[in-house]
């Protein structure tokens, strides 16, 4: 079963915007409260203590007549806390960009003249020093202080930089203060290697050095990223290859797949496979599917979810659709959206299984070689799609889990913005299904746990791992 847990959500910001209104607090509370007790699939499940639901909406009530309007969200997300699922979410709607003109009079410059400096850099060995570049801007990269550096615009966008503009400066303690495209500051930490890329861990920048030596290829520069962004395979031992993913949102399932085929040698004859998860949020199920092959033994069997049907999730699908730019190519896939929203409209407002079995077993085609033994690391902040393949993973006769117990949110998943909700500066973000392994087995706020626990006094959980598998 095929189960997307976030889908793009910029297909669904086109709604019935007419009839939405910028809300003062109240407004939201009520308009929030109508939306979850009608389109929340987990609604009737965690309300069943109807008198300590009934009186945090009296709270909350009350207490919303002594905020302002600035101070909303809090009490707002009080009211979304109550049902412990983080897969609601309410957030305040962006406010409007502002006007570049008047981003660019509050810009440092850094006077220097950018001719000379490209003739002077030749020559330094410096290895912050010299000329960067990624797919936006081309920066010219300086040292002001012993322990200061400053990176200011060669070329970049002409509607957003001019040239000689600080873009960011590096600290000797190995911290940033870097400017996005609209001038705001963001703040983190950086690292830089021996081969000239530099890169802003918290924004997921990299620049390469151009000026002076240049050491990177194309290949390598991709793999050294992606390797930052927590994606690799490599061997550990003569026995054991690890395989890192941090992340399965839509974005990075190319890479995942690009990953995966480029190291299929190494996965084919390693003996033992370690499948490091840790902090991976989830995102979509598509990013895992390469990888099943080398980790099954057997078919795979999945309890089915059942979809509640509304009016944001059928606009949803219907707007899905339209979003294939070739139909052709993907006509069984439209084919199938428009059964289910046939299904959905005949059923207004009641709970739909888009299968006509509860569970369902899935065979894959297991590669002709792979690993022996496979252990999944994983940790509390693994969740949603990445806690789907670990409930795959261990029906295989050849995985177990090292870690700790994952985040626990998959019980209701699937989640949309509803952009039909009223109030037009928050954003509520809902789940569409829940799981028909509820009530009798719930993973929400409980997680999944691990056949190994590892404890406090373990800290390098791969090198346990290791030792775990080949002694």
């Amino acid at each position: 079963m095929k189960i997307f847990f976030y889908l793009l959500l910029f297909l669904f910001t086109n709604s019935a915007f007419a009839q939405q209104q910028n809300c003062n607090c109240s407004q939201a509370l009520e308009s929030l409260i109508a939306k979850v007790e009608k389109e929340y699939p987990g609604f009737a499940e965690k309300t069943k203590d109807t008198l300590m639901y009934n009186n945090l909406k009296v709270t909350l009530k009350n207490e919303i007549g002594t905020v302002s309007n600035e101070n909303c969200l809090s009490v707002l997300q009080k009211y979304v806390a109550y049902f412990k699922d983080r897969h609601i979410w309410l957030l305040p709607n962006q406010q409007p960009q502002i006007a570049v003109k008047e981003i660019n009079t509050e810009s440092e410059i850094f006077k220097i003249d950018i001719k000379k400096f490209k003739k002077d850099i030749l020559t330094s060995t410096d290895k912050f020093e010299g000329i960067w570049k990624n797919d936006a801007y081309e920066i010219g990269v300086k040292r002001i202080k012993p322990n200061e550096y400053v990176g200011f615009i060669i070329s970049a966008d002409p509607k957003y930089w001019k040239p000689n503009e600080i873009k960011f400066k590096l600290f000797g303690n190995g911290t940033y203060e870097y400017k996005m495209q609209d001038h705001s500051v963001q703040k983190g930490t950086f690292t830089i290697d021996a081969q000239g890329l530099l890169y802003f861990k918290e924004i997921l920048t990299e620049l390469v050095k151009q000026i002076p030596n240049a050491t990177l290829s194309a290949e390598e520069i991709t793999n050294k990223v992606n390797e930052l962004k927590g994606f690799y395979c490599k061997r550990l031992t003569n026995k054991t290859t690890i395989l890192k993913l941090s992340n399965f949102s839509y974005p990075f399932v190319v890479t995942i797949e690009s990953l995966i085929e480029k190291n299929r040698n190494i996965l084919e004859n390693s003996e033992n496979l370690i499948i490091d998860l840790r902090g991976n949020g989830g995102g979509t199920t598509d990013a895992f599917e390469k990888i099943l092959p080398y980790i099954l033994t057997n078919p795979i069997r999945s309890v089915g979810a059942e979809y509640l049907s509304t009016p944001t999730f059928i606009n949803g699908l219907k707007k899905y659709n339209s979003s294939f730019t070739d139909k052709e190519k993907h006509k069984e896939e439209i084919a199938d959206n428009e059964r289910k929203i046939k299904l959905l409209e005949a059923n207004p407002g009641k709970f739909v299984n888009f299968s006509s079995n509860i569970i369902e077993t899935n065979t894959i085609t297991l590669a002709a070689k792979s690993p022996k033994q496979i252990v999944f690391l994983a940790d509390n902040k693994v969740a949603s799609s990445g806690e789907a393949l670990l409930l795959i993973a261990k029906q295989s006769k050849k995985v177990k889990v090292i870690g700790t117990p994952t985040s626990g949110v998959l019980d209701y998943a699937n989640a949309y913005f509803f952009d039909d909700f009223v109030c037009t500066n928050y954003r509520l973000l809902m789940p569409t299904y829940r799981s028909l392994r509820i009530p009798e087995y719930p993973i929400d706020n409980i997680g999944i746990q691990p056949d190994i626990y590892m404890d406090k006094t373990i800290e390098d959980w791969e090198k346990y791992a290791v030792e775990y598998l080949e002694h």
